[in-house]
């Protein structure tokens, strides 16, 4: 069972990796339309369809990432001051009871999204916006992911 669970993890690290993948492609397609632009007066007519679902997927899989490493945003007005046995569990609610409460609701709200998305296509390129949109719930299902992992980790111990 343990190697299952090793095996799984390993899968659920990609989010970063691909993330960064995105951005660096991100990256490189701008540039390459800002060269094209200025440069040779051509700009290329694809790239805003392509930016568009680029920065979609980074943003998504980056956010799931953010969960995993526990870098998400936490504000911690309230938590600094109370006193640290009662700012440990304010703590823990938020990291896991509202980043899964909010990753519920984006699994559902986003796979209700795909049987719209699935009907329309970007008007260059005709990529399905099933593509771009399908971000939003495979994110949410990893960050559930990280959030049960995080909750069985804690029980544990």
């Amino acid at each position: 069972m343990k190697r299952i669970f090793t095996w799984l993890d390993r899968i659920m690290r990609l989010d970063e990796v691909l993330a960064t993948a995105a951005v660096f492609a991100l990256f490189l397609v701008a540039i390459s339309n800002i060269f094209m632009r200025y440069l040779f007066n051509s700009p290329l007519a694809w790239t805003e369809e392509v930016l568009q679902l680029l920065l979609v997927w980074a943003t998504f899989l980056g956010a799931s990432a953010l969960v995993r490493r526990r870098e998400h945003v936490f504000i911690s007005f309230v938590t600094d001051k109370l006193p640290p046995r009662l700012a440990h569990w304010n703590e823990q609610v938020f990291s896991v009871g509202v980043i899964l409460i909010s990753a519920l609701v984006m699994l559902y709200w986003g796979t209700q999204l795909l049987s719209f998305s699935a009907l329309r296509s970007t008007p260059m390129l005709q990529i399905p916006y099933y593509w771009i949109h399908v971000a939003i719930p495979v994110s949410a299902a990893v960050m559930i992911y990280h959030c049960v992992v995080r909750l069985v980790q804690r029980y544990q111990s």
